[in-house]
């Protein structure tokens, strides 16, 4: 079985100019990082495969992830600390792979939803701490 749950109120919303382009290349480049992580056993490819959906979402704890890996918080801190990794430095790095190659693509906007920023200033300041440079300037 598959299915999709979603929230019976948002069947009313309108959307506003739909980009089907966007929301196409969101899922290629998801599927793709995900298939990727599946090769990998680590706890980090495991935390990573799991924060993926959950992006766009903002949703991002520590312990819900945990969780969803059957660990306990503390567990799962000290795997992802054998491997040299804090949860945060992991999320941190899987923004940063995700928004470069939406931002040829996307505007600042898109791309700050879309990496789990609820607000497009938070997220220029951490890409710029990424790279340097603003994603105004890098964007295509």
């Amino acid at each position: 079985w598959n299915a999709l749950r979603i929230e019976p109120s948002w069947l009313n919303l309108a959307i506003q100019r739909p980009n089907r382009y966007a929301f196409g290349m969101f899922n290629g480049h998801a599927d793709a990082l995900l298939a990727s992580l599946e090769q990998s056993k680590t706890t980090r490819g495991r935390v990573e495969a799991l924060l993926i959906p959950l992006l766009h979402t903002g949703e991002l704890a520590m312990d819900a992830v945990a969780t969803a890996l059957g660990l306990s918080r503390q567990t799962l801190y000290r795997r992802l600390k054998a491997e040299g990794v804090g949860f945060d430095q992991v999320l941190d790095d899987l923004r940063r792979r995700m928004a470069e190659p939406y931002l040829e693509k996307l505007s600042v906007n898109e791309t700050a939803y879309l990496v789990g920023f609820s607000e497009t200033s938070a997220f220029s300041r951490a890409f710029k701490r990424w790279t340097g440079a603003s994603p105004r300037g890098r964007k295509a």
